[in-house]
Protein backbone atom coordinates (compact mmCIF):
# COMPACT_ATOMS: atom_id res chain seq x y z
CA UNK A 1 0.00 0.00 0.00
CA UNK A 2 1.66 3.22 -0.93
CA UNK A 3 0.95 6.12 1.63
CA UNK A 4 1.80 10.06 1.64
CA UNK A 5 1.63 11.93 4.89
CA UNK A 6 1.88 15.95 5.77
CA UNK A 7 1.58 17.74 8.81
CA UNK A 8 -0.76 20.38 10.06
CA UNK A 9 0.41 23.51 11.41
CA UNK A 10 0.81 23.63 14.86
CA UNK A 11 0.92 19.71 15.22
CA UNK A 12 -3.02 19.65 15.32
CA UNK A 13 -3.91 17.43 12.65
CA UNK A 14 -1.65 14.82 10.81
CA UNK A 15 -2.45 12.83 7.91
CA UNK A 16 -1.64 10.15 5.38
CA UNK A 17 -3.70 8.94 2.14
CA UNK A 18 -3.78 5.52 0.29
CA UNK A 19 -4.50 3.87 -3.02
CA UNK A 20 -5.28 0.42 -3.41
CA UNK A 21 -4.63 -0.92 -5.40
CA UNK A 22 -1.92 1.83 -6.94
CA UNK A 23 -1.77 0.22 -10.17
CA UNK A 24 -5.11 -0.87 -11.37
CA UNK A 25 -6.26 -2.43 -14.58
CA UNK A 26 -8.75 -0.26 -16.69
CA UNK A 27 -12.37 -0.28 -15.11
CA UNK A 28 -11.04 -1.77 -11.93
CA UNK A 29 -11.93 -0.12 -8.75
CA UNK A 30 -9.57 1.47 -6.32
CA UNK A 31 -10.28 2.21 -2.60
CA UNK A 32 -8.88 5.80 -1.58
CA UNK A 33 -8.37 6.01 2.20
CA UNK A 34 -7.65 9.46 3.59
CA UNK A 35 -6.51 9.09 7.17
CA UNK A 36 -6.55 12.39 9.53
CA UNK A 37 -4.84 11.70 13.27
CA UNK A 38 -6.45 15.17 15.69
CA UNK A 39 -4.52 16.12 18.60
CA UNK A 40 -7.08 16.80 21.67
CA UNK A 41 -7.30 19.94 21.21
CA UNK A 42 -9.17 19.07 17.96
CA UNK A 43 -13.31 18.22 18.37
CA UNK A 44 -12.73 15.14 16.02
CA UNK A 45 -16.28 14.65 15.11
CA UNK A 46 -16.59 18.07 13.52
CA UNK A 47 -13.96 16.62 10.64
CA UNK A 48 -15.18 16.36 6.96
CA UNK A 49 -13.66 15.88 3.43
CA UNK A 50 -14.08 18.34 0.97
CA UNK A 51 -12.82 17.68 -2.98
CA UNK A 52 -13.06 15.57 -5.53
CA UNK A 53 -11.06 12.57 -7.79
CA UNK A 54 -10.81 13.96 -10.91
CA UNK A 55 -11.83 11.42 -13.93
CA UNK A 56 -12.48 8.85 -11.40
CA UNK A 57 -15.83 8.38 -10.24
CA UNK A 58 -17.44 7.81 -6.36
CA UNK A 59 -19.26 4.68 -6.57
CA UNK A 60 -19.29 4.76 -2.59
CA UNK A 61 -18.11 6.65 0.09
CA UNK A 62 -16.82 8.04 1.81
CA UNK A 63 -17.46 6.05 5.16
CA UNK A 64 -15.87 7.58 8.09
CA UNK A 65 -14.48 5.52 10.80
CA UNK A 66 -12.92 6.64 14.11
CA UNK A 67 -10.14 4.99 16.61
CA UNK A 68 -8.47 6.56 19.97
CA UNK A 69 -5.57 5.93 20.84
CA UNK A 70 -3.23 7.77 23.32
CA UNK A 71 -4.98 10.78 23.18
CA UNK A 72 -5.45 11.39 20.04
CA UNK A 73 -8.26 10.55 17.72
CA UNK A 74 -7.83 8.89 14.59
CA UNK A 75 -10.14 9.69 11.69
CA UNK A 76 -10.38 7.91 8.48
CA UNK A 77 -12.36 8.92 5.27
CA UNK A 78 -12.53 5.67 2.97
CA UNK A 79 -14.31 6.03 -0.80
CA UNK A 80 -14.61 3.40 -3.26
CA UNK A 81 -13.45 4.61 -7.09
CA UNK A 82 -13.80 3.53 -10.31
CA UNK A 83 -12.79 5.13 -13.59
CA UNK A 84 -14.47 4.31 -16.68
CA UNK A 85 -13.54 7.34 -18.71
CA UNK A 86 -11.11 8.54 -21.58
CA UNK A 87 -9.24 9.48 -19.56
CA UNK A 88 -8.20 6.69 -17.84
CA UNK A 89 -7.85 4.62 -21.25
CA UNK A 90 -4.04 3.49 -21.08
CA UNK A 91 -1.75 2.82 -24.40
CA UNK A 92 1.03 0.52 -24.64
CA UNK A 93 2.30 2.04 -21.39
CA UNK A 94 0.78 3.01 -18.39
CA UNK A 95 -1.56 5.86 -17.71
CA UNK A 96 -0.64 8.18 -14.89
CA UNK A 97 -3.51 10.20 -13.45
CA UNK A 98 -2.91 12.85 -10.85
CA UNK A 99 -5.55 13.29 -7.83
CA UNK A 100 -6.23 16.34 -7.07
CA UNK A 101 -5.85 16.86 -3.21
CA UNK A 102 -8.55 16.26 -0.19
CA UNK A 103 -9.04 19.04 1.98
CA UNK A 104 -10.05 18.24 5.34
CA UNK A 105 -11.58 21.01 7.79
CA UNK A 106 -12.80 20.79 11.54
CA UNK A 107 -12.75 23.05 14.55
CA UNK A 108 -10.90 23.03 18.08
CA UNK A 109 -12.46 22.31 20.76
CA UNK A 110 -12.31 26.82 21.20
CA UNK A 111 -14.35 26.96 18.22
CA UNK A 112 -11.33 28.53 16.46
CA UNK A 113 -11.54 26.59 12.52
CA UNK A 114 -8.07 24.34 11.71
CA UNK A 115 -7.52 22.10 8.43
CA UNK A 116 -5.27 20.19 6.91
CA UNK A 117 -4.25 19.27 2.96
CA UNK A 118 -4.31 15.09 1.99
CA UNK A 119 -2.25 14.28 -0.70
CA UNK A 120 -2.55 11.19 -2.73
CA UNK A 121 -0.40 8.76 -3.86
CA UNK A 122 0.62 8.41 -7.69
CA UNK A 123 -2.02 6.07 -9.89
CA UNK A 124 -1.22 4.55 -13.12
CA UNK A 125 -3.95 2.92 -14.95
CA UNK A 126 -2.78 -0.38 -16.99
CA UNK A 127 -4.30 -2.10 -20.15
CA UNK A 128 -6.48 -4.98 -19.26
CA UNK A 129 -5.08 -6.51 -22.48
CA UNK A 130 -1.93 -8.61 -23.48
CA UNK A 131 0.53 -6.63 -25.44
CA UNK A 132 -0.66 -10.00 -28.19
CA UNK A 133 -4.01 -8.75 -27.62
CA UNK A 134 -3.60 -5.10 -28.14
CA UNK A 135 -1.45 -6.04 -31.10
CA UNK A 136 -4.47 -8.28 -32.71
CA UNK A 137 -6.28 -6.22 -35.71
CA UNK A 138 -9.53 -7.57 -33.72
CA UNK A 139 -8.76 -7.60 -30.07
CA UNK A 140 -10.10 -11.15 -28.25
CA UNK A 141 -13.17 -10.03 -26.20
CA UNK A 142 -15.04 -11.73 -22.92
CA UNK A 143 -18.18 -11.69 -23.08
CA UNK A 144 -21.47 -13.79 -21.88
CA UNK A 145 -23.14 -16.29 -24.44
CA UNK A 146 -25.41 -17.77 -22.01
CA UNK A 147 -28.30 -15.84 -20.17
CA UNK A 148 -29.52 -17.13 -16.78
CA UNK A 149 -32.62 -18.66 -17.11
CA UNK A 150 -35.69 -16.18 -16.19
CA UNK A 151 -36.64 -16.11 -12.48
CA UNK A 152 -40.11 -15.43 -11.03
CA UNK A 153 -41.70 -14.75 -7.79
CA UNK A 154 -44.93 -16.27 -9.21
CA UNK A 155 -45.66 -18.29 -12.38
CA UNK A 156 -46.72 -16.10 -15.27
CA UNK A 157 -49.36 -18.90 -16.14
CA UNK A 158 -51.19 -18.00 -12.78
CA UNK A 159 -50.71 -14.16 -12.57
CA UNK A 160 -52.09 -14.15 -16.07
CA UNK A 161 -54.69 -15.97 -14.86
CA UNK A 162 -56.10 -14.21 -11.82
CA UNK A 163 -55.21 -10.85 -14.01
CA UNK A 164 -58.13 -12.21 -16.31
CA UNK A 165 -60.49 -13.51 -13.32
CA UNK A 166 -60.22 -9.92 -12.05
CA UNK A 167 -60.82 -8.76 -15.26
CA UNK A 168 -63.61 -10.47 -16.21
CA UNK A 169 -65.19 -9.22 -12.59
CA UNK A 170 -64.52 -5.84 -13.32
CA UNK A 171 -66.51 -6.22 -16.72
CA UNK A 172 -69.62 -8.15 -15.11
CA UNK A 173 -69.70 -5.43 -12.07
CA UNK A 174 -69.33 -2.48 -14.71
CA UNK A 175 -71.95 -4.01 -16.65
CA UNK A 176 -74.16 -4.81 -14.04
CA UNK A 177 -73.97 -1.05 -12.81
CA UNK A 178 -74.84 0.30 -16.81
CA UNK A 179 -78.01 -2.22 -16.21
CA UNK A 180 -79.00 -0.84 -12.74
CA UNK A 181 -78.40 2.50 -14.11
CA UNK A 182 -80.08 2.05 -17.03
CA UNK A 183 -83.67 0.01 -15.28
CA UNK A 184 -83.53 3.34 -13.25
CA UNK A 185 -83.64 5.84 -15.70
CA UNK A 186 -86.48 3.50 -17.24
CA UNK A 187 -88.34 3.75 -14.77
CA UNK A 188 -87.89 7.46 -14.02
CA UNK A 189 -89.25 8.05 -17.06
CA UNK A 190 -92.32 5.81 -16.72
CA UNK A 191 -92.75 7.39 -13.61
CA UNK A 192 -92.43 11.04 -14.84
CA UNK A 193 -94.95 10.07 -17.99
CA UNK A 194 -97.51 8.28 -15.95
CA UNK A 195 -97.23 11.26 -13.72
CA UNK A 196 -98.56 13.18 -16.65
CA UNK A 197 -101.62 11.42 -17.46
CA UNK A 198 -104.98 12.09 -16.40
CA UNK A 199 -106.83 9.89 -13.08
CA UNK A 200 -109.03 8.48 -15.92
CA UNK A 201 -105.93 7.92 -18.74
CA UNK A 202 -103.81 6.24 -15.70
CA UNK A 203 -106.80 4.08 -14.89
CA UNK A 204 -107.42 2.97 -18.34
CA UNK A 205 -103.68 2.01 -18.74
CA UNK A 206 -103.74 -0.07 -15.50
CA UNK A 207 -106.78 -1.55 -16.92
CA UNK A 208 -105.18 -3.21 -20.36
CA UNK A 209 -102.17 -4.06 -18.36
CA UNK A 210 -104.03 -5.88 -16.21
CA UNK A 211 -105.27 -7.79 -18.66
CA UNK A 212 -101.86 -9.80 -19.34
CA UNK A 213 -101.74 -10.48 -15.35
CA UNK A 214 -103.87 -12.85 -12.70
CA UNK A 215 -107.53 -12.10 -12.31
CA UNK A 216 -106.98 -10.02 -8.95
CA UNK A 217 -104.85 -7.77 -10.53
CA UNK A 218 -107.95 -7.54 -13.17
CA UNK A 219 -110.38 -6.83 -10.17
CA UNK A 220 -108.20 -4.06 -8.98
CA UNK A 221 -107.65 -2.37 -11.93
CA UNK A 222 -111.95 -2.74 -12.81
CA UNK A 223 -112.15 -1.08 -9.27
CA UNK A 224 -109.86 1.66 -9.53
CA UNK A 225 -111.24 2.57 -13.07
CA UNK A 226 -115.10 2.35 -11.46
CA UNK A 227 -114.31 4.83 -9.23
CA UNK A 228 -112.61 7.59 -11.65
CA UNK A 229 -115.54 6.99 -13.81
CA UNK A 230 -117.91 7.19 -10.49
CA UNK A 231 -116.13 10.39 -9.40
CA UNK A 232 -117.36 12.25 -12.73
CA UNK A 233 -120.60 10.85 -12.89
CA UNK A 234 -120.41 8.69 -15.64
CA UNK A 235 -123.04 5.61 -15.64
CA UNK A 236 -119.76 3.37 -17.50
CA UNK A 237 -118.36 3.87 -13.60
CA UNK A 238 -121.02 1.40 -11.71
CA UNK A 239 -120.55 -1.23 -15.02
CA UNK A 240 -116.83 -1.24 -14.32
CA UNK A 241 -117.37 -1.75 -10.31
CA UNK A 242 -120.43 -4.31 -10.37
CA UNK A 243 -117.64 -6.26 -13.08
CA UNK A 244 -114.74 -5.71 -10.67
CA UNK A 245 -116.19 -7.33 -7.96
CA UNK A 246 -118.70 -10.00 -9.35
CA UNK A 247 -118.38 -13.33 -7.84
CA UNK A 248 -117.36 -14.87 -11.69
CA UNK A 249 -113.43 -13.38 -12.20
CA UNK A 250 -113.65 -10.85 -14.62
CA UNK A 251 -112.32 -12.58 -17.90
CA UNK A 252 -110.01 -10.68 -20.45
CA UNK A 253 -112.13 -10.09 -22.92
CA UNK A 254 -114.84 -8.74 -20.28
CA UNK A 255 -111.63 -6.20 -19.22
CA UNK A 256 -111.48 -5.07 -23.23
CA UNK A 257 -114.99 -4.28 -23.22
CA UNK A 258 -115.28 -1.90 -20.71
CA UNK A 259 -111.55 -0.32 -21.94
CA UNK A 260 -113.52 0.03 -25.41
CA UNK A 261 -116.81 1.85 -23.73
CA UNK A 262 -115.15 4.29 -21.96
CA UNK A 263 -112.48 5.20 -24.68
CA UNK A 264 -115.25 5.45 -27.25
CA UNK A 265 -117.45 7.45 -24.31
CA UNK A 266 -114.37 9.85 -23.93
CA UNK A 267 -113.85 10.36 -27.62
CA UNK A 268 -117.22 11.48 -28.47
Amino acid sequence: MLMAAALASGGALASSSSLEPAVPRFGDRVVATATVVAGDEVDAGSLHAVGGFGPLEIVSGPVAERHEQGGRTEVGFRWVLVCLSEDCVPGSARRPIALPPLRVTGEKRDGSPVATVVRWPKLAVVSRLTPSEAAATTPRLRRETTLQPATYRASPGAVAAAIDGLAAVLFAAAAALGLRGLLRRRRRRAEERLARLTPLERALRYAKESERRPPHDRRRALGLLGRVLGGSGSPLGGSASRLAWSPPEPSVAEVETVVDDVERSTAS
